[in-house]
């Protein structure tokens, strides 16, 4: 598909920097291939900005359990009253104008693809398809974080002419669209390239542009997939898609490591659980306790990852470049390699609960061996909880800094650096957070009672919690034990994947949505009341299952006739769903 393509750029900077026309005629415009490629990196360019990205991150991460009033975030009302629990229908968070912007770019493309095909006989057929699936994904990924974030949405694939034009529809059920997206990206998943041509020679795994990563994929289809149906409670195929990733990820292993005589200490190996699954992941060690750290938040775009998006990839400070800016504000804060990184707190930080509990309960993290904890946040002062985050934000990993016994001989081995303050890609599905999800479709498949199949479903799910927990382990006696309790028993396995897919997770925009998914999963707020603390004064609650979702914009339905606010939210009825 990108043959034609490929040669006209030179990196991954070339194909993000075409600004796309946000005005078009049929007469000067989607004649040729080029005029869909100049649009598909436009949709690719509507996701980096800052406006998306901390939409994603305010959504799945800032009212979960593990996020904090950062630094002067009382100057911030719109972080403030979230925070407080207070949703306002004036909050610039749930203005959700980013997102429609790519859903309608997508539909568009989606809508012109066939057209220019006629007119172009180099745009094949085959083209055609791959790019309706690559948009159809995107398209699918924006409308699933709507859903998430507010419940009931407007939903249509029908592009406008204006980007800033509202769909006139009313909201559509969470139900309704989650049905639909998924049956979209089935409709699709088969056209989807599973890899693209090397656009420069530094496009390898791991590299600073990786297009098998930056790129929507069908690993990254899939991987949407597992979500959307351990969402919808579809487990069979949740765990259907899951394992498509992980034989799709064992074969690029095989192409891309297996060939080699020998492997450094930073290439993935192959792990094996005890009931015999086997999956290529980073292993970090004492003398190299932050290899998967370094490759994937570090590097980036390593070869766990599925689908990130990745900014600035020459490593320049140049204003040419879209820069990675929702990260460094909310969670640290944003400073210049020249001036020391990001060593301080943003406007969010870490829940001091979790800074001192670590080295004493270990309820999230496993253990002093677990080299999570210590690439997550720094400690400050364990026992007044101060600390700040460093996962994905941090320029400079070194280890060798924090206080305390920690177990690595290496701190040398320990440290590593971010390119440049404007280098944090955001991920959104990596190989863990899928195996993760296999193992939760597993676990909800199986019942207490003690028959033959569920202790294969059991065991099934113990593997993969296993491998997750074991690559971050560097003391080999911490690994989990299959034999124990723990393994053989629902409810306590349960609780052992969703702490392990806290500490694998955190900070990654995903914590928020998994207790919503639990809270649905059991048809009880029992979780999230039990979970969420009040993170500014007194007392917080969740009245209800709406509560857990933002009201609509203001201004949007204002815009929006079809669009009634939600009545828990004081304007007027329930919102029509249309079934």
């Amino acid at each position: 598909m990108l043959g034609a393509f490929c040669l006209a750029l030179t990196g991954c900077g070339d194909f993000l920097e075409i600004t796309p026309r946000d005005q078009v005629t049929e007469d000067n415009f989607w004649n040729e291939k080029a005029d869909i490629d100049q649009m598909v990196a436009g949709c690719y360019a509507s996701m980096q900005s800052d406006a998306f990205i901390r939409r994603c991150i305010v959504w799945g991460e800032l009212r979960s359990d593990n996020i904090f009033p950062g630094s002067d975030v009382q100057n911030n009302e719109n972080l403030y009253q979230a925070l407080r629990e207070n949703l306002l229908t004036t909050n610039e968070y749930a203005d959700w104008s980013s997102f429609y912007t790519v859903i309608n770019k997508c539909n568009t493309i989606i809508e012109k693809a066939p057209i220019v095909s006629q007119k172009d006989p180099a745009y094949r057929m085959s083209d055609v398809n791959a790019t309706i699936a690559e948009m159809t994904a995107l398209r699918s990924l924006c409308y699933f974080y709507l859903i998430r974030a507010f419940d009931a949405v407007p939903f249509s694939r029908e592009g406008v002419e204006q980007e800033n034009e509202v769909v006139q529809a009313p909201a559509s059920s969470f139900s309704y669209i989650l049905g639909e997206i998924i049956n979209d990206l089935e409709s699709v998943k088969g056209n989807a390239l599973d890899h693209y041509a090397a656009i420069s020679i530094q496009d390898g795994v791991g590299s600073r542009f990786n297009s098998n990563c930056n790129r929507i994929t069908r690993n990254a289809i899939n991987a949407m997939l597992t979500d959307m149906y351990l969402w919808q409670g579809n487990y069979d195929r949740a765990i259907a898609c899951a394992e498509e990733v992980r034989a799709a990820k064992r074969k690029d292993y095989d192409r891309e490591f297996n060939r080699q005589t020998s492997l450094s200490n930073s290439a993935p190996q192959l792990v094996e659980a005890p009931h015999g699954l086997i999956v290529p992941l980073y292993v970090n060690t004492t003398a190299n306790p932050s290899v998967s750290a370094n490759a994937i938040f570090g590097s980036g775009n390593s070869f766990e990852s599925l689908f990130e998006l990745s900014y600035n990839p020459n490593g320049i400070d140049d204003a040419t470049y879209i820069h990675s800016s929702a990260l460094g504000t909310l969670f640290g804060n944003n400073l210049p390699k020249n001036r020391g990184g990001n060593n301080g707190i943003g406007l969010l930080t870490i829940n001091p609960t979790l800074v001192a509990d670590a080295p004493s309960t270990w309820n999230t993290f496993s253990n002093q061996y677990d080299v999570r904890y210590y690439n997550t946040f720094q400690s400050v002062d364990n026992n007044y909880g101060e600390g700040y985050i460093r996962k994905g934000v941090a320029y400079i990993y070194n280890l060798g800094n924090l206080s305390g016994n920690m177990p690595y001989n290496n701190y040398a081995q320990s440290s590593f650096m971010i390119h440049t303050y404007n280098d944090r890609n955001w991920i959104f599905y990596r190989l863990t957070d899928v195996m993760l999800m296999e193992a939760e479709a597993y676990l909800m498949k199986a019942t207490d009672e003690e028959s033959e199949q569920n202790t294969e479903l059991l065991a099934k799910a113990f593997d993969l919690i296993y491998l997750v927990d074991r690559r971050s382990m560097v003391d080999r006696s911490r690994y989990l034990n299959e034999n124990s309790q723990e393994a053989k028993n629902r409810g306590l396995l349960l609780q052992r994947l969703r702490r392990e897919r806290n500490a694998e997770l955190m900070f990654e925009g995903k914590r928020w949505f998994d207790l919503v998914r639990y809270a649905r999963q059991a048809g009880s707020l029992d979780i999230i009341q039990s979970t969420v603390p009040a993170k500014i004064s007194g007392t917080v609650s969740f009245p209800s299952m709406a509560h857990l979702f933002w009201p609509y914009h203001k201004e949007e339905c204002k815009k929006n006739p079809f669009l009634v606010q939600k009545s828990i939210y004081g304007e007027g009825k329930q919102t029509f769903e249309l079934n």
